[in-house]
């Protein structure tokens, strides 16, 4: 009620659920109006609480209530999460939803523009443009008597302050069969968000040749952006794929008539790459990074970077090679491995050039970022004889060991129960100043345990002793961070009946 009282919406706006939600969107970040979260994607959160740290959104809202200031720090998951709970507060039905290699587009163009230099290396100086590994907004239920018929239902919705809209930092609400069909210019910010699940990633390498900067296309990708759109499942603990909500299927008829309907209304020419069937390129030489997605912390990285040569003719190839420790935004936060090798393939043969980067060179820059990390691989090819270019990427997450959360499956209200938390670190390094934070929701407010260190083979387990004041399903959330590791998560849930 406060946040309404703060919206300055008179009686009747406040009954509009597409006034109301656009503007809860502007008020749930801090940016123009001393809303609910300020964002900091900077990694360095020593002035408030790090964004992978909240469990709940119960405890920022409490403490944006009783401060009446801007709590600190958000993330996109977070607003997402925050914004759900306000809207169904307000009965607005609402969810958080999951894009993954999800786009953002400042130039309208249906263009994500990457630069690397001559090791492969992303500049970040080179563009506005950036591939986010993933991202969290807001879908809405809503009637839309302000559009044409048809566009009722799931509506986009995004409180995290990327852009402004209007002048001021809000997007949507924006229907989600508008962006499926390419209807961009429907209300509201719906090139924006159209953009985030279908643009284009365009590599481009730059060089310096005769004292300047020499700009050359390496690759373009069509269906890279935009994948495993997903939400919570309903009545069920588990994921659910919407991808066909936003998406036709790539390559469609449906979906090139979409993407055509959406360049009519944006500054792109991306209509026109498909205009006739492509064709299929010559033979040449074929990129494949081979090896573990997945990495857990204190161990080596080691993959195999695989040139194949798929002519009946030999090829000389230049392979450059550029491993960087990066945030989920692409925001580049160390170097850690650079190779320029020539390799001779003869034809319908394939070469192989080993990676492997140290865990202390990775190690010693993720102490010092309060973020959880990945590492992105970027691999470039040049055929000597027809100066064809390739690229290949890949991105190595984090895996951590779990927590175990031990509690009964059924409560009774006013009948207490016990839930253990169990950690072991199957580490091979110690996991410095460690905390475990838990949360009860809708059983018991935010707890902290403060765990020290924990050495390789360690085990704690901490008990909090729960007495149940409501009836329903319940859900217990863990979290433990530390210097070395950001974010290892359990939850579990309990019904509780009278």
């Amino acid at each position: 009620m406060h946040l309404l009282d703060r919206s300055g919406l008179k009686s009747a706006a406040r009954r509009d659920p597409v006034i109301l939600s656009r503007k809860l969107s502007a008020l749930v970040n801090s940016n123009d109006d001393q809303g609910v979260l300020s964002g900091n994607w900077s990694g360095n959160y020593s002035a408030g609480t790090s964004p992978t740290t909240w469990t709940g959104s119960s405890t920022i809202l409490q403490k944006y209530y009783k401060t009446k200031k801007p709590v600190l720090f958000g993330q996109c998951w977070v607003f997402s999460g925050v914004l759900t709970t306000v809207l169904r507060c307000l009965g607005i039905p609402a969810r958080s939803v999951t894009n993954f290699a999800s786009a953002h587009d400042t130039e309208e163009n249906l263009n994500v523009d990457i630069y690397l230099n001559d090791k492969g290396e992303k500049l970040d100086d080179w563009t506005s443009d950036s591939v986010w590994n993933f991202h969290v907004w807001n879908e809405v239920w809503m009637k839309r008597p302000d559009l044409p018929s048809g566009y009722d239902g799931w509506q986009a919705l995004d409180s995290t302050p990327q852009e402004p809209s209007q002048g001021v930092f809000q997007c949507g609400p924006c229907s989600v069969t508008a962006i499926k069909n390419g209807d961009v210019y429907l209300p509201y910010d719906a090139k924006f968000i159209f953009a985030e699940v279908n643009a284009d990633r365009v590599h481009w390498m730059v060089r310096e040749k005769d004292g300047q900067e020499d700009i050359s296309l390496i690759k373009e990708e069509k269906s890279c952006i935009g994948k495993c759109i997903s939400t919570k499942a309903l009545n069920k603990n588990m994921k659910q794929d919407i991808t066909s909500q936003y998406k036709h299927k790539e390559g469609s008829p449906e979906e090139r008539k979409a993407v055509q309907t959406a360049c009519s209304y944006l500054k792109s020419d991306a209509c026109l790459v498909f205009a006739a069937p492509p064709t299929a390129p010559p033979a040449g030489i074929k990129l494949q990074i081979t090896g573990n997605k997945e990495l857990l912390p204190g161990n080596p990285m080691s993959l195999n970077i695989l040139i194949e040569n798929e002519s009946d003719d030999a090829k000389t190839v230049n392979v450059i090679v550029g491993c960087q420790l990066q945030t989920y935004t692409g925001k580049v936060i160390a170097k850690l491995a650079s190779i320029t090798q020539i390799v001779e393939v003869a034809g319908k043969q394939a070469a192989t050039i080993p990676l492997n980067v140290a865990a202390d060179l990775y190690m010693k820059s993720v102490i010092l970022v309060d973020d959880e990390l990945i590492i992105m691989v970027n691999v470039i090819s040049e055929t000597m004889e027809t100066n064809e270019k390739n690229s290949e990427s890949m991105v190595i997450s984090f895996t951590y060991p779990a927590i175990t959360v031990e509690m009964p499956e059924t409560g009774k209200i006013n009948e207490d129960f016990t839930c253990t938390f169990t950690f072991k670190n199957t580490l091979h390094i110690p996991l410095e100043k460690c905390e475990l934070h838990v949360e009860g929701l809708g059983i018991f407010k935010l707890e902290k345990f403060d765990q020290g260190d924990i050495r390789p083979g360690g085990i704690f387990r901490s008990k909090i002793i729960c007495a149940p004041k409501k009836t329903g399903e319940k859900k217990i959330v863990a979290e433990l961070i530390s210097k070395q590791i950001k974010g290892i998560s359990a939850e579990k849930m309990i019904t509780i009946t009278n």
